[in-house]
């Protein structure tokens, strides 16, 4: 019943053209087939208003994307239906942006989901070699302590017992030179001497290459000796519960010879006049530290050397993380911690 000038604009039909037809004359052969202009009245029918975003065909047969509102007019006295009208703006144009970012953000999505798969390939490889590579130095690790252990037996079963087996011959010797030269048995004695203190080194060395009681699992048991030995050269303290759980053997040898060489760099470079070992369970993790009070590390400066590299890669290995930092107080504090698998 009524065309406006706009309507003319968008949809090409004149007024005289337009006025008299069917609502359909603007729908599209597909929203004809499926009754569009029927369910968009209904619902206007019964809400009083049905919106209308959808493609509409112009006269020149171009379809443009309308967006509008068909609106039930009732009569203002009776409250009776009169009929509808249609508010349509041409949202051609602004639909093909929206369109255009769309297949743009779909196109970025899938840049997306592709790059995250290539990154979660190139994680899961690296994961796997970072694996293999754990795997790896826990072997090193495990060759290079089999290896510490058959030195050592063959420094205590060999060199030890032939040193002591010399010493005892030279003491012998000695007695029986005695009644012609008493120069050359006072000579022997004091070469036996010698031969059983290096024993004694040897034995030492021996030990602190592979302690026994590292072997048999007993890692509190060899931080004492190891303490103890110390204790030789300045005052060292070893406090540890009598008895400690650790995840695994190879767990007690690295956290043993991290203690080691916390010890003997201390030894070195700190000049302290006291080391103090302590091991110690927190909730899930067994903490180790080594304190002494000589010179401090620079708070701030990372320690450096093959001897922190190894310990560093030892407490890596056992899946733990070690620190060194200045003591209060002075000297240096180097702490481990490692977890406890439940």
């Amino acid at each position: 019943t009524y065309w406006s000038s706009g309507a003319e604009r968008i949809f090409g039909w004149s007024a005289e053209e337009a006025v008299g037809q069917s609502g359909e004359l603007i729908f599209t052969p597909e929203d004809r087939e499926r009754e569009a202009e029927e369910k968009e009245i209904a619902v206007a029918l019964r809400d009083g208003r049905a919106p209308d975003r959808r493609w509409h065909v112009r006269e020149d047969g171009r379809r443009i994307w309308v967006d509008g509102v068909m609106t039930r007019l009732n009569d203002e006295k009776t409250g009776a239906l009169r009929g509808f009208a249609k508010i349509a703006r041409d949202a051609t144009e602004q639909r093909d942006i929206e369109e255009q970012l769309r297949r743009a953000h779909e196109d970025l999505e899938q840049r997306v989901r592709d790059r995250t798969r290539e990154l979660q390939v190139m994680n899961e490889t690296l994961e796997a070699e970072m694996q293999r590579r754990q795997e790896l130095e826990r072997e090193i690790l495990q060759v290079t302590e089999r290896e510490r252990a058959r030195i050592s037996q063959d420094l205590h079963d060999s060199l030890c017992q032939e040193l002591t087996a010399t010493a005892f011959l030279l003491k012998s010797s000695a007695k029986k030179v005695a009644k012609e030269s008493a120069t050359a048995s006072e000579s022997m004695r004091e070469a036996a001497k010698t031969v059983n203190a290096n024993a004694g080194l040897a034995r030492d060395l021996a030990r602190g290459m592979h302690p026994p009681e590292l072997g048999s699992g007993g890692l509190v048991s060899a931080l004492r000796e190891l303490a103890s030995r110390t204790s030789e050269r300045v005052t060292c303290r070893c406090d540890c519960p009598r008895s400690l759980r650790v995840p695994s053997e190879s767990v007690g040898v690295n956290l043993y010879r991290i203690a080691q060489e916390a010890v003997l760099n201390a030894l070195k470079h700190a000049q302290p006049s006291e080391i103090v070992i302590c091991v110690e369970r927190e909730k899930n993790e067994i903490v180790m530290s080594i304190s002494n009070d000589g010179k401090s590390v620079r708070k701030g400066k990372r320690a450096r050397g093959m001897g922190i590299h190894m310990m560093h890669y030892r407490a890596n290995a056992s899946g733990g993380t070690l620190s060194v930092e200045p003591r209060r107080g002075g000297g240096t504090k180097v702490r481990c911690r490692v977890p406890i698998k439940q």
